[in-house]
């Protein structure tokens, strides 16, 4: 039997649900959905400039997991920007971690 998901803390969720291309209407676009946990390792990594191992801490997971999903949101977003896709922000499973307080939310 697979071992179950750990869920992976985020201090925030997006002020936004995603972005479209410039120029192109969202209802001809596909989308590429990216999840709150990949979302803040690409937050943690490129924005807040952290080394894989502070940002592995900080998710409260192992540094080869941060590693396979900051390396699965580069590749998300490089499909949204090479074929024009829509990208939305939304699920995943993952804590938030907000003010010291913990809400568990998984939603998958």
């Amino acid at each position: 039997m697979a071992r179950p998901i750990k869920c992976r803390k985020i201090c925030f969720t997006p002020l936004m649900k995603g972005f479209k291309p410039y120029g192109m209407h969202s209802c001809i676009t596909e989308a590429v959905f990216l999840t709150f946990e990949e979302y803040e390792s690409i937050r943690l990594v490129s924005y807040e400039h952290l080394s894989q191992i502070e940002a592995a801490e900080l998710m409260n997971v192992s540094r080869p997991t941060l590693t396979r999903v900051y390396n699965k949101s580069i590749n998300k977003i490089s499909e949204a920007l090479i074929e024009g896709k829509t990208i939305k922000i939304e699920g995943g499973n993952y804590e938030l971690d907000a003010d010291g307080t913990d809400a568990k939310i998984v939603i998958n």
